[in-house]
């Protein structure tokens, strides 16, 4: 699930929403959400802020870290 909100010609923001459900016991379903901004710059140049949150139940490998991860990151593009 994505909702979209435009403020006006240069600033929006935005949600994300996802489950995924494995169908399988021994594994837990896994949550993914996220928010952020975009300015639009220009036409051809576009900055994104996001920060993103995703939970892996309890059946993430030890090795890949704990089972409740996030970050937040900094996306430019650029159209030409």
């Amino acid at each position: 699930v994505r909702a979209d909100q435009k403020w006006n010609d240069k600033f929006s923001t935005f949600l994300r929403y996802a489950k995924f459900d494995f169908g399988t016991e021994d594994v837990d379903d896994v949550t993914n959400w996220s928010a952020g901004m975009s300015y639009q710059y220009t036409p051809a140049i576009n900055f994104q802020f996001i920060y993103d949150n995703i939970d892996y139940g309890n059946w993430a490998p030890v090795e890949h870290g704990a089972a409740d991860d996030h970050l937040f990151r900094f996306r430019t593009t650029v159209n030409f």
